[in-house]
This record gives C-alpha cells, sequence and structure tokens, in this order.
C-alpha cells in the first residue's frame, strides 16, 4: 500500500511547500490549514501513515492534535514542526507520542531525510511482523505430521505446553523433531514475540558451558576480556531450549535447577544474583532411565523438567503418517525447485512405509529434498529410492512370491500377526506398528492368512 502524508498547518504557504517537497519526492502528500480540519479528513480516510503538523495554531494546537490523533488513529506516526524558541514544547509532544520534531526554517533534505527514517522504521516493523506470522505458521501444530494415536498424544501435551510456563522435557530418537516440538510450544503460547534461544548443550565443550549459558564478567577468567550477557539472559522474557541437556556436567546441572526454581542466574566470576524471566524446554534423545542410574543425569534436575514430558515416536513406529509426510515434504520443496513432484507411485511408498528410518523424519524430508535435487518429475517410483530403501522392499516382494524361499510366511509369523492384531484389540495402525509392518502390508497378511475376525 502506498503510503500517504498528511500535512497540518494553518500558513497556507508553508503547507503547500511541503506539499511541493514530498509530491517531487514521489509522496503521495495531502494539506489542510487547521487542526480540526485535520481531524474531519482522518476521520474520512484514516489511511494517513504520516501526519505533520505545526505545533503552534489557533483554536486546536499541534499538542492536542497529537493527543487527538494518537488516541483515535496509534498507528499514524506524528511530525511536528516548531520554531526554535519552542523546542522544548516538541520535546514534551514526543514524550506524548510525537514520532519526531523538526525547527523552522528547514530546508527539503531535512524534512525528507524525517520522513524517510520512519518509512524504512515502518517498512522494518511490515517485514518482521510478517516473519513473525511465517515463523507462526511454520512451527504450527499442522506442520507437526502425524494422524496416529502416539501423534495424537503429542499434540495435546503441546497444546497443554502453550497455556502455561511450566518446564517441558522432550524425549526422542535424533532426527524425530525434538526442536519442531519445542518451538511449536513457544510460537503457539504467550512468549511468542520474545526469543527462542536454542543451545546444543552438546556441541559446547565442557568448559567453556557455563560461560556460555550464564554468561560472564570480565576478567573472570583469562581471556575474558569484556562481560558477557549469556545464552540464558539472552532468553529472558521468552524460551531457552536445551538440547542434549544430559549432556551437561553435574554440577552444570545444579546451577540450572537453581535457574529454574529461583529464576535467578549468577554470571560466571561475579558475586551477585541476577532475576531472569525465562521459560525452559530441554530435550535428549539419551535413555533417561539409564541416565539417571549411571549418574550422568540428576535426579532433581530430571523432575524438575519433567512437569510435562513429551515423547515423540520413531517414524518406524508410526508408518501409516509417511504418506502424509511424504506429501508435506512434496509440497514445501516444490515451493522451492522448479521441477514438479506431485506424489509417490505404490511401490515406492510401500518400500517408504517398510524401511526402518535410523535417521527419522529429518532422514525422510532429505530423501524428498535430494530426490527434487536430482531433477525427478511426476510420481516418484521405486527405481528413484537409494538402494538402501529398494534392497529391503525387493527382498519383501521376493519373498512374499516365493522367489528362492519355500514358504510366503511361516507359522510363526502367522502367529506373531495375530497376537498383534489381538493384542491392540483389532486396530490395524497399532498392529501394524508393533509389528513395523505398512497397514497396506498387514491387510494383506489378514487377506492371506484368513483372519477373516479382523477383515472390514
Amino acid at each position: 500500500m502506498e503510503e500517504k502524508i498528511l500535512i497540518v498547518e494553518d500558513d497556507v504557504d508553508m503547507a503547500e511547500a511541503c506539499r511541493r517537497i514530498f509530491r517531487k519526492a514521489g509522496l503521495e502528500a495531502d494539506a489542510v490549514y487547521g487542526a480540526q480540519e485535520g481531524l474531519d479528513l482522518l476521520a474520512k480516510d484514516p489511511s494517513y501513515s504520516i501526519v505533520l503538523t505545526d505545533l503552534r495554531m489557533p483554536r486546536m494546537d499541534g499538542t492536542e492534535l497529537l493527543q487527538r490523533i494518537k488516541k483515535d488513529y496509534p498507528q499514524i506516526d506524528v511530525i511536528m514542526m516548531t520554531a526554535y524558541g519552542t523546542i522544548q514544547n516538541a520535546i514534551q509532544a514526543m514524550k506524548i507520542g510525537a514520532t519526531d520534531y523538526i525547527t523552522k526554517p528547514f530546508d527539503k533534505q531535512e524534512l525528507l531525510k524525517a520522513v524517510d527514517q520512519i518509512l524504512e522504521a515502518r517498512r522494518l516493523k511490515g517485514e518482521i511482523h510478517r516473519l513473525r506470522g511465517e515463523l507462526q505458521q511454520a512451527f504450527s501444530f499442522p506442520n507437526l505430521i502425524g494422524r496416529g494415536p502416539a501423534m495424537q498424544r503429542v499434540f495435546s501435551l503441546i497444546q497443554a505446553a502453550t497455556r502455561n510456563d511450566s518446564p517441558v522435557l522432550v524425549l526422542g530418537e535424533s532426527g524425530t523433531g525434538k526442536e519442531v516440538v519445542a518451538r511449536a510450544i513457544h510460537y503457539s503460547g504467550p512468549r511468542s514475540a520474545k526469543p527462542f534461544v536454542p543451545v546444543n548443550c552438546s556441541a559446547i565443550p565442557q568448559g567453556l558451558i557455563e560461560s556460555e549459558l550464564f554468561g560472564h564478567r570480565r576478567g573472570a577468567f583469562t581471556g575474558a576480556s569484556s562481560t558477557t550477557l549469556g545464552l540464558i539472559r539472552s532468553a529472558d522474557g521468552g524460551t531457552l531450549f536445551l538440547d542434549e541437556f544430559a549432556e551437561m556436567p553435574n554440577d552444570t546441572q545444579a546451577k540450572l535447577l537453581r535457574v529454574i526454581q529461583d529464576r535467578m542466574v549468577r554470571p560466571v566470576g561475579d558475586v551477585g544474583e541476577l532475576r531472569v524471566d525465562v521459560r525452559i524446554v530441554a530435550a535428549t534423545n539419551r535413555n533417561v532411565d539409564e541416565a539417571l542410574a549411571d549418574g550422568s543425569l540428576r535426579q532433581d534436575l530430571y523432575y524438575r523438567l519433567a512437569v510435562i514430558r513429551i515423547e515423540i515416536p520413531p517414524l518406524r513406529a508410526r508408518p501409516d503418517d509417511i504418506p502424509f509426510l511424504v506429501q508435506h515434504f512434496i509440497e514445501k520443496f516444490g515451493r522451492i525447485f522448479s521441477n514438479r513432484l506431485v506424489g509417490v507411485d505404490p511401490r515406492a511408498l510401500e518400500a517408504l512405509q517398510r524401511y526402518r528410518w535410523p535417521g527419522n523424519v529429518r532422514q525422510l524430508e532429505n530423501l524428498i529434498e535430494s530426490l527434487f535435487a536430482m531433477g525427478i518429475e511426476g510420481r516418484i517410483k521405486l527405481e528413484d529410492l537409494p538402494e538402501a530403501i529398494r534392497s529391503e522392499e525387493e527382498a519383501a516382494v521376493g519373498a512374499d512370491e516365493g522367489e528362492g524361499v519355500p514358504a510366503p510366511l511361516s507359522e510363526a509369523e502367522r502367529a506373531a500377526v495375530e497376537k498383534a492384531l489381538r493384542a491392540c484389540d483389532g486396530n490395524k495402525s497399532r498392529a501394524a506398528a508393533m509389528l513395523r509392518i505398512s497397514r497396506t502390508r498387514l491387510y494383506r497378511k489378514i487377506r492371506e492368512y484368513g483372519l477373516t475376525e479382523f477383515s472390514d
């Protein structure tokens, strides 16, 4: 939208001179010759970005006009024009909401500079608003893909976490999306306008981790040439995401516990403590029971963090989510690459669902991106997939077709299918996840073995 300027000046010659300056600079500008006329015009057309007004005018002066504008049109920036002798009045006007002031007489460049600074600030503010909206959209729940009961529980726990400030512990294998969950909690909650500060604790040398987290005073140790804020205080008002927090030394864990409990930080080398308002979301891919047993994870810290505990299932445990994830990544990378992928062939999809995915969702995302990068068009076919994924599918197809094996499935496997279905009360998604096969394959085995009581 084009920015518009309204000039309010009782000196007609001055008003017209300002309007000519703006129009020669390519800016749309209108002029009125009194404060009330300015308010009347704004009531009809409130789309002006800037009001340039004289301070001293009859009947209603610029200060009163400023107060009325800020009350009814807070989005409008106001520049005060004042003679040198009333600069103090202009400064007072800035305290009640004016954006800037200029003193008469002024030259053309001074006036345009004041306006340009406001327009640039408005542009940056709009860009920040746009980026914040993109962030909130990028990390909103629709971007966490999952239809099965395990992921639905994850969603419900994220929703619960957005309604309070309690610490959150996110557990899951590498690549399952622990940081995505942390960002979803942050950007869907009341702290979304404040910083989200991610920290990979395993990537920071143990000798530096306290300085990095808590900050330090100048001279606290060799090389500490200046005072630093620290990552915890950098996240003040927002969220601190501690990835692989269980890799921190025990004494650092004890200091982190104090931050959570008392909301106080003591920088390295300082005798005093500083108050901090930060929410902690911690994550680890370790088995916490083993970490607690071997003493590498403090019990008091674990229980303080696990107020809300979110466990993200590995991708191999939810093969029915793979078609939705594939489509999501196809749409994502389709906006970046010029080649057009529209879907995946059935055999290729079954191979994707059968594969174990040691790298979880991150590995699947990287695969789809690589297919775009290689210029694959149309639908993803089995031969487009990496050999590791194809080989599992081809071996399974060969077994199903009786190539080199005496029977499609052993009696033990039939018993395993039936046992899984009974254990899951006939729920096909859960049974397939338990057996680590796709639902399509499970239905085929149900028909093949004549397990009619489990047929739909």
